[in-house]
């Protein structure tokens, strides 16, 4: 670009304006040039630019579990989904987390386990006597 004093806002700006100069047919390359203070050709590469862009980008449709994600996500909608809030977790404590509920599981299955035994120990006793 001939001006390189153009900020990044005013560049956004300038390329908003090319491509709504481009969706109606009062293109006035020169006006939008002036009001920018850039050369004539410049704003002619950058309308070259944004017209190779609009035909080889092709609209893509969001997936329905996105779309409903997103809706939830920026209505502050709580989730109450364990798995969801799991795996929002750091990797290390997902492992940890997995760790602490396989433990938990073995010691209850195996507090069970000694107290069926207890039990039935506890019946032949009574059973003997």
């Amino acid at each position: 670009m001939s001006n390189p004093n153009l900020s990044d806002v005013q560049l956004q700006n300038l390329l908003a304006e090319i491509t709504d100069v481009m969706l109606t047919t009062d293109a006035d390359v020169d006006a939008l040039a002036n009001r920018f203070q850039v050369d004539s050709s410049d704003a002619l590469h950058l309308m070259a630019l944004v017209g190779l862009l609009n035909e080889t980008l092709e609209p893509v449709e969001p997936s329905e579990r996105f779309v409903r994600r997103l809706g939830q996500d920026l209505a502050g909608m709580d989730t109450s989904n364990v798995l969801v809030r799991v795996r929002k977790l750091p990797p290390r404590v997902q492992i940890a987390a997995g760790l602490a509920l396989v433990a938990g599981f073995m010691f209850i299955s195996r507090r069970r386990h000694n107290s069926a035994i207890e039990q039935e120990e506890r019946r032949e006793a009574i059973t003997a006597q």
